[in-house]
């Protein structure tokens, strides 16, 4: 048994070490970010973007970028962004939950929803929107303080936040029966397209979003 025992530690190692040299060939045929030029270096940011399925911050396309820093990062974003702002392209470059990300046109959305067979149904009720919009405006809040204000039971309309990642418990208040207290989430900030709770619309506004 021990020597059984050896021998996976010692093919283990071995493993560990093959991975470890291969990471370090691939470092070594990247061209260091202080090589490129401006417009290779704004190129990069473009791969990086299109590749990314969520937004990016600066400090982390810097950090992809070898820690560069990100105030040259956020140029090259600027630079990007006007770009792509001169194309006849069906998309742009948005800066969206604390990142940036490239969004289609909203005059598009009704082809992609068609694409993707996004049925109105799937779209958040009205009650549902209403008990989101309480919690986003006086958030950190809890379901007991949602009920008292909506005059209903917001069970279901939680649960069917949570699921969809809208918001989150963050704690526990000290209250009788210790409810949880929830916020919104980055999530929250994808679906309605805004940067920060700083730019939340309107409850009207908010109906007509969700």
């Amino acid at each position: 048994m021990a020597k059984a025992k050896t021998k996976n530690t010692d093919e283990a190692a071995e493993v560990e070490e093959a991975v470890e040299e291969a990471v370090e060939e691939v470092e070594d045929e990247l061209e260091p970010a202080e090589m490129l030029s401006r417009e290779e270096s704004r190129s990069a940011v473009y791969a990086l973007l299109f590749t990314s399925d969520r937004p990016l911050s600066a400090a982390r396309i810097a950090e992809a970028l070898g820690d560069i820093d990100p105030d040259i990062v956020g140029n090259l974003l600027d630079e990007l962004a006007e770009e792509i702002e001169g194309r006849d392209v069906p998309y742009v470059l948005r800066e969206i939950a604390g990142g940036y990300q490239f969004t289609t046109k909203a005059q598009f959305a009704p082809f992609i929803r068609r694409m993707f067979q996004i049925k109105k149904s799937k779209r958040l009720s009205k009650a549902v929107l209403e008990t989101l919009a309480i919690i986003a405006y006086r958030q950190p809040v809890t379901r007991p303080d949602v009920e008292s204000i909506r005059g209903v039971s917001v069970a279901h309309a939680f649960e069917q936040l949570q699921e969809r990642r809208l918001i989150k418990a963050v704690g526990v208040a000290e209250l009788p029966g210790r409810p949880r207290i929830f916020r919104t989430t980055d999530e929250f900030l994808l679906h309605f397209g805004i940067r920060s709770l700083k730019e939340l619309p309107s409850i009207e506004e908010l109906r007509e979003m969700g």
